[in-house]
């Protein structure tokens, strides 16, 4: 089976990396790998490295580049999630599935109805955990980008972006809302997609009207209500899927 391991961008020299703490460990301890055997590392930048381990350390792996690879299983289209955050784990699943489908980027995305209300410093300690997820997730998946994980982030500030999409959906209870196949028949070339999730109890109707008159289409999911985290991941999987990024 083939396994990625991590190494901080900062660590990669011309001809050399260098991995270190807990990924070094798995590495040489768990894993049992040895000096002179052969690994493959990405960098969460678009770089993936064949390289030989050169010298084995308890929490330092030096390695020698022998091959590298550029943005090796990366969609061709940027989608990012502005997902409303749940209670509990929610968001740490929404990042670990979504980096496996091809997500580049999330915003923890706060609204009137959003029941998690953070300070400054537990909000720096999620953003902390998210990465790890996420750096697990595309190990895992065999992605070489490590997706960009926002500061936490209003409607608000996040509706002055939009002119910065190619497109922006928002997922919508209304039967009339638009079906998200309709939107990706034409040949125009989208490069820059968002895609918004409220939260459990929905966006509220100054919000609806506010997304709208920003430019952001609402799309109806299907007959089924989903719960905010599931819905963030059938919405971005049926958009790579009209994108031909899956199926």
């Amino acid at each position: 089976m083939i396994t990625y391991f991590y190494v901080e961008p900062e660590n990669v020299g011309k001809d050399s990396i260098q991995i270190l703490g807990d990924e070094a460990k798995h590495i040489l301890t768990v894993l049992r790998y040895k000096k002179g055997e052969v690994i493959e590392v990405v960098d969460g930048k678009g770089s993936k490295y064949k390289v030989m381990i050169t010298c084995a350390e308890k929490d330092l792996a030096e390695c020698k580049i022998l091959s590298k690879t550029l943005l090796e299983n990366e969609p061709k289209v940027f989608l990012t999630l502005a997902q409303s955050i749940g209670k509990g784990m929610k968001m740490d699943w929404v990042i670990e599935k979504g980096t496996e489908i091809g997500v580049s980027s999330f915003i923890p995305l706060v609204t009137s109805r959003t029941l998690v209300q953070l300070g400054e410093e537990k909000e720096k300690d999620r953003l902390v955990r998210w990465k790890r997820v996420a750096i697990s997730s595309m190990k895992q998946s065999l992605r070489s980008v490590l997706p960009d994980i926002q500061k936490f982030t209003s409607l608000e500030k996040l509706l002055s972006q939009i002119k910065d999409y190619d497109l922006a959906l928002s997922g919508s209870l209304d039967k009339k809302a638009k079906r998200i196949k309709s939107l990706f028949s034409s040949k125009k070339s989208l490069k820059k997609l968002l895609v918004i999730v409220g939260p459990e109890g929905g966006f509220t109707q100054e919000e609806e009207k506010k997304l709208i008159q920003a430019g952001v289409i609402p799309v109806n999911l299907g007959k089924r209500r989903l719960r905010t985290e599931t819905a963030g991941i059938v919405f971005c999987s049926l958009v790579f899927y009209e994108v031909k990024e899956l199926g």
